[in-house]
């Protein structure tokens, strides 16, 4: 099982990479590779929070067991970040509100997972 949290540990931090990488591309228009890598991140994340849960069991003391909370904040971050992607992947321009909504969400939740 704990190779299956590092595969989709390494697939997760590909995912918000690419919403980054994707950002810096272009300040005009949202990359198709934000809906994409949002959409990577947000479900491996829910997937690593699912076999976080079966580690805690095998091993309470080696896995600690999940803070709810940080996941609540962290998924409620990756959905909006995901929703306006898509919402705003066709548009000819994008807000520089939008634009930066979604940077700073994204370093947010990288910030809480470094941090928290």
């Amino acid at each position: 099982m704990e190779l299956a949290r590092n595969f989709l540990l390494g697939l997760h931090l590909i995912g918000m990479a690419g919403i980054l990488i994707s950002l810096l591309a272009s300040r005009k228009k949202l990359s198709p590779g934000i809906t994409h890598s949002a959409l990577l991140a947000f479900l491996t994340g829910i997937a690593l929070v699912g076999i976080r849960y079966g580690l805690n069991e095998q091993d309470p003391v080696k896995w600690a067991n999940v803070d709810n909370v940080k996941i609540t904040i962290k998924t409620l971050f990756a959905a909006t970040i995901l929703i306006l992607g898509f919402r705003y992947k066709k548009k000819e321009s994008v807000s520089p509100v939008i634009w930066w909504t979604i940077a700073v969400l994204a370093l947010a939740n990288i910030a809480i997972a470094v941090w928290w």
